[in-house]
């Protein structure tokens, strides 16, 4: 599978499942201070099992390293610091590359960010999914627009930079099947066997 077709299916519920949903938590190290701090990542794809012959255990897939770029945008959290919207007005901060082992490391000043795909630093996906999915078509129904909403802006998990320490965040991204690629869109048509 191509890097950008991976992407397109990290689209549904990435982040979501990442921070917000799996109750994963960053685990620091060392103490607190004024200085810059460390984010680790580490990130794995596991392509979705979409039906046929069952393999197995040992057949199904299995998390492989992921590559690619996760954009940083500074996060105001809710009262328990754990979530945040998606403010499309601030900046992305940063960038943090993931190279062929799934790792990269990026050094941030201390505060809070939402780590996110490209699909959700502007809202260029939302506007294309929104005029291509406008009213029913064969085997779907209309795009729900509110979910769609959700999809873009969140809320999604919040990671903590502290001063001098090392975040480490583990990223497990999931990929879909065709079916159930597209964000907010429900699905009426038959499956496959």
């Amino acid at each position: 599978m191509t890097q950008m077709s991976q992407m397109n299916f990290l689209s549904v519920a990435t982040i979501c499942s990442f921070i917000s949903c799996t109750g994963a938590r960053p685990v620091y190290e060392g103490k607190p201070n004024n200085e810059p701090g460390v984010l680790h990542l580490h990130a794995t794809y596991t392509e979705a099992y979409c039906g046929g012959a069952d393999h197995g255990p040992d057949g199904m897939p299995r998390p492989q390293p992921w590559r690619g770029p996760m954009y940083l945008r500074v996060a105001t959290p809710d009262s328990n610091s754990n979530m945040a919207l998606n403010d499309l007005q601030l900046p992305i901060v940063d960038t943090i590359r993931t190279d062929a082992t799934g790792n990269g490391t990026l050094t941030l000043p201390a505060g809070q960010y939402l780590l996110l795909d490209q699909e959700h630093v502007d809202d260029t996906r939302y506007r294309q999914l929104m005029e291509l999915h406008d009213r029913p078509a064969l085997g779907q129904q209309m795009i729900d627009t509110a979910c769609l909403k959700r999809w873009l802006r969140g809320p999604f998990g919040v990671v903590t930079i502290r001063g001098g320490d090392t975040t480490r965040v583990e990223l497990p991204l999931f990929g879909h099947c065709p079916w159930h690629a597209t964000p907010c869109l429900p699905y009426l048509g038959p499956y496959p066997p």
